[in-house]
C-alpha cells in the first residue's frame, strides 16, 4: 500500500512541477518575478529527480524489494519540504496568481510525503542497516557537519542583517515570506538534522547510520534544487545571479550525489548478501 503512495507522489510533484511557470503556467505563483525564476530552476530538479526517485521507490516497493524504504526517504523529505515553502513561502495580499486554487495538490503531496517519510523510516528501523567502512563514514560525518555550520552561518548572518536593519537585500524586500520560511525549515530541521547526523556516525549510533540515508539524498535535491535556480537566474541575466555560486552549487550537487550512491550501493550489497547467506542455510 506504501508503494502505491509513492507513485501517488512522485504523480503529484511531477504534475506541480509541469503546471508551474518551467512548462505551462497553469499554476501562476504570488511571488517577484526574481523569486520566479528560481522557482522554474527548482522545478527542474521536482521533475527530473524527485518525481523519479518516488515513482522509483514505490514500484520497488510494491515488488518488496530490500531497496525501496532507503531509496523513498529522500524524495519523501524534499516533497514535504517543498509543499511547506510554496504553500508559505508566497505573498498572498502583495502579488497577482493563482497557486491557492492549487492547495489540494499541495494539501496530497503533504501528506503522502509525510506517511511515506514514516513508512520508510519504520520499515527501515526493522531491518539490519549495514555499517559503513572507515572512509565511507569519516567523509559521510566530514560533509553533514561542514554542510550544516556553513549554512548555519550563512543563516545566521542573514537573519541578523534583517534583524538589525544594517543590511536588508533587495532579494529580502522582494519576497520576505519566501525568505524567512526557508531559513525557518533550515535552521529549525535541516540545519540540526545535519550535525546530529554528523556527530552521530562518529559516535556510531545506529539511528544516524539510518537517517543518513535520507538526509544525503534530501540535501542533494535540496543542492540540486538551489543549482538550478541559480542556473535558470544566469540565463534570464537576472540581476541577483551569480556564476561562482552556480559553480559551488553544482560541484555540491555532483559530491552529495555520489556519496548518496555510495550508501546505496552498500545496503544493495549487505541486502544481496544476506539473502545469499539465507540460501545458502536452507539448501545445507
Amino acid at each position: 500500500m506504501w508503494g502505491l503512495g509513492l507513485i501517488l507522489l512522485g504523480t503529484c510533484v511531477a504534475a506541480s512541477s509541469l503546471l508551474g511557470p518551467l512548462v505551462l503556467e497553469v499554476i501562476r505563483f504570488r511571488v517577484s518575478a526574481s523569486a520566479e525564476t528560481q522557482l522554474v530552476g527548482g522545478e527542474i530538479v521536482s521533475l527530473l529527480i524527485v518525481a523519479p526517485m518516488a515513482i522509483t521507490a514505490g514500484l520497488l516497493a510494491i515488488r518488496g524489494h530490500d531497496l525501496a524504504p532507503p531509496l523513498a526517504l529522500a524524495p519523501s523529505l524534499y516533497a514535504l519540504y517543498l509543499a511547506f515553502s510554496l504553500v508559505l513561502g508566497v505573498d498572498y495580499a502583495r502579488y497577482p496568481g493563482n497557486n491557492e486554487r492549487f492547495f489540494p495538490l499541495y494539501w496530497a503531496i503533504t501528506v503522502l510525503a509525510a506517511s511515506s517519510a514514516l513508512a520508510a523510516w519504520a520499515r527501515l528501523s526493522r531491518r539490519e542497516i549495514p555499517e559503513p567502512g572507515t572512509r565511507l563514514r569519516w567523509t559521510t560525518s566530514g560533509v553533514l557537519i561542514l554542510l550544516g555550520v556553513l549554512l548555519g552561518l550563512t543563516w545566521s548572518k542573514s537573519i541578523w542583517d534583517v534583524l538589525s536593519g544594517s543590511n536588508i537585500s533587495q532579494e529580502y524586500l522582494g519576497d520576505p515570506n519566501t525568505y524567512w520560511v526557508i531559513r525557518l525549515l533550515d535552521t529549525a530541521f535541516v540545519i540540526p538534522a545535519a550535525l546530529a547526523a554528523g556527530m552521530g556516525l562518529l559516535m556510531r549510533r545506529r539511528s544516524a547510520t539510518r537517517a543518513v540515508y535520507g538526509l544525503l539524498g534530501f540535501l542533494m535535491c535540496e543542492a540540486g534544487a538551489v543549482a538550478g535556480m541559480a542556473a535558470a537566474m544566469a540565463i534570464r541575466r537576472d540581476p541577483f545571479a551569480s556564476v561562482p555560486f552556480l559553480v559551488i552549487t553544482a560541484i555540491g550537487t555532483v559530491a552529495l550525489a555520489v556519496l548518496a550512491a555510495c550508501w546505496l550501493l552498500l545496503y544493495a550489497t549487505h541486502t544481496r548478501d544476506v539473502a545469499d547467506a539465507a540460501v545458502i542455510r536452507q539448501a545445507a
